[in-house]
């Protein structure tokens, strides 16, 4: 949860309002109230870090097969393969 002053609400500056995850001010103060966000941590970094260089793998592995003699044998077994496929059925 954030935590901001809040003037109106507060008798002294030195004070501060909690509020819940959809902005609503928080009536008593909690004591996680100053926590850190979510999203902030070695957890998140590493699980981000994890995502992004999956993602830049499999774009790689695009890029690269993309020209490969190999990705057209593949297509031309899959070719044969429904052809066989159709004129059984």
């Amino acid at each position: 949860m954030r935590q901001t002053p809040d003037r109106s609400l507060a008798a002294s500056s030195a004070e501060a309002v909690c509020f819940d995850p959809f902005g609503e001010p928080l009536e008593a103060p909690q004591a996680g109230c100053a926590s850190a966000a979510p999203r902030e941590g070695a957890g998140y970094r590493t699980v981000a870090a994890g995502f992004w260089a999956l993602a830049l793998l499999l774009v790689g592995c695009r890029v690269y097969l993309s020209d490969y003699p190999v990705a057209r044998t593949v297509a031309s077994v899959g070719e044969a393969v429904r052809t066989h496929l159709a004129a059984a059925f």
